[in-house]
């Protein structure tokens, strides 16, 4: 059983009108929400099925993913910034029987899968079943785009749970603004299981969460104003609250923690953070792993590293290679075993320094990481790129400034801002590039930049660029 749920169900005897959750400047209560979350236990509490959800971030979502997982049923978290194939991918790899979604996904959810239904919202009383050891399944992108499932249970999610609340010292008046998408493990654990097991309160605002790739809305005013201690950003973002807004008003917000993670930090961001007196914690971690291997905490902070590996993870470097075994490694992959002696070998090229703190230096292939926190395979996003337009030559790639960017040739007769909307739509939403650079006739040819098997070498290429 998840610790969390027992935590809410302690909660919704001892203080049922304690708030625990904001949506939309609506405040929900415990009571409100376990009785939310033992609709879906009475109604599954006898089924083995598996069930996904798809939708924006908020309680229904989390009332669902609650009660469901206190049952046998398997749940499948859909992330709705995935392409219409790749849902399709995940529904036919779970085998998923029902999906339940909010009212602004649902159309989407039953074009993809005919047996979709809204959100419960009855109530019943909290009863919470005998220890149930829940499963479900967390889709990854891919490094090329195909989705892949990875397995956690009630011990592994307990396990960081704790550890990020001992870390950070969370409890009941703490505040967390639920910014990233809440399909991912780690937003589910952030925003749901350390605020129900802390009885510290969530706050979501959807016009926002939503926007989560293409950030718009002025969100630090909802920091401030909701009085918000913790928050967990990527790159991307924590750039776009320090470029955008008023250092009156940062200096302002009262932050505890502010995690960083999903990719590397720039140390001129991060020391850009500490001039607004931000208490900025880098961390590191991958789904395979329950999220979170390590993170930077109050009392040990080292700039440029992602912090200590967590008590009790044995995490070793071979090969340079960044490898993981402990409490927190995944049951295996849908559909696939978990192999190599129950240690996760991550890909990540990296190393300790001499006080124990660990620093990424990139990766093993050539994958990128994007600043919303996404892994991709460029040449994935360029054969998409090829296959939807008429571009004869593209190359993806980072630029120094951590800019995931697109170098195209420009066709006859097809303008800038026309290619520029080609390429955006033959891409998923959270692959879109930052930048687009359009190559001219005989600019590859002049600057000399094939390699000696005849194709561009797009080092020298980014090398030109930069």
């Amino acid at each position: 059983m998840l610790n969390s749920l027992i935590s809410l169900n302690n909660l919704y005897h001892s203080a049922p009108s304690k708030i625990i959750f904001e949506e939309n400047n609506k405040v929900i209560s415990v009571k409100i929400f376990a009785e939310e979350v033992a609709s879906y236990i009475e109604k599954y509490q006898d089924h083995n099925k598996v069930i996904g959800i798809l939708s924006d971030n908020g309680y229904r979502s989390a009332a669902a993913e609650c009660g469901i997982s206190a049952t046998k049923s398997v749940l499948v978290s859909l992330p709705k910034f995935f392409s219409d194939e790749q849902l399709k991918e995940i529904i036919k790899d779970s085998n998923i029987e029902l999906i339940y979604s909010d009212e602004n996904n649902f159309k989407r959810a039953k074009s993809l899968f005919n047996n979709t239904s809204l959100f419960l919202g009855n109530t019943c009383e909290l009863k919470l079943p005998k220890d149930n050891q829940h499963k479900r399944i967390i889709y990854t992108s891919g490094t090329t785009g195909k989705p892949k499932g990875v397995i956690q249970t009630c011990s592994q999610i307990n396990f960081i749970t704790q550890q990020l609340i001992d870390m950070f010292n969370i409890d009941e008046s703490d505040k967390y603004f639920s910014l990233l998408p809440q399909s991912t493990l780690l937003e589910q654990i952030a925003a749901i299981h350390c605020t129900l097991l802390a009885g510290s309160l969530t706050v979501f605002k959807t016009d926002i969460s939503n926007e989560i790739f293409k950030l718009k809305n002025n969100f630090v005013d909802v920091l401030f104003f909701k009085r918000i201690t913790l928050l967990c950003l990527t790159p991307f973002l924590l750039n776009r609250m320090l470029q955008n807004f008023e250092p009156s008003m940062l200096n302002a917000i009262l932050f505890k923690a502010v995690t960083i993670g999903g990719s590397k930090t720039p140390i001129s961001l991060l020391n850009e953070a500490r001039k607004y007196n931000l208490p900025i914690y880098e961390g590191y971690g991958l789904s395979e792993c329950c999220s979170v291997v390590s993170v930077n905490k109050l009392d040990e902070n080292k700039i440029g590293s992602v912090g200590k590996p967590f008590k009790d993870l044995d995490v070793k470097i071979i090969n340079n290679e960044i490898v993981v075994k402990g409490p927190t490694i995944m049951q295996g992959y849908q559909n696939k075993p978990l192999l190599n002696n129950n240690q996760i070998f991550t890909g990540d090229v990296g190393y300790f320094d001499e006080d124990g703190y660990l620093f990424i230096e990139g990766r093993k292939d050539e994958v990128i990481a994007l600043k919303n926190g996404r892994n991709i395979n460029p040449t994935w996003i360029e054969e998409l790129v090829l296959a939807k337009t008429n571009i004869k030559e593209v190359y993806a790639f980072n630029n120094k400034q951590n800019e995931f960017c697109s170098a195209v040739n420009l066709p006859d007769g097809v303008s800038k801002s026309t290619l520029r909307v080609q390429v955006d739509n033959a891409v998923p939403e959270y692959t879109k590039p930052d930048i687009i650079y359009f190559l001219e006739k005989d600019f590859i040819q002049n600057n000399a930049i094939f390699s000696s098997s005849g194709k561009v070498d797009k080092q020298k290429l980014k090398n030109i660029i930069n």
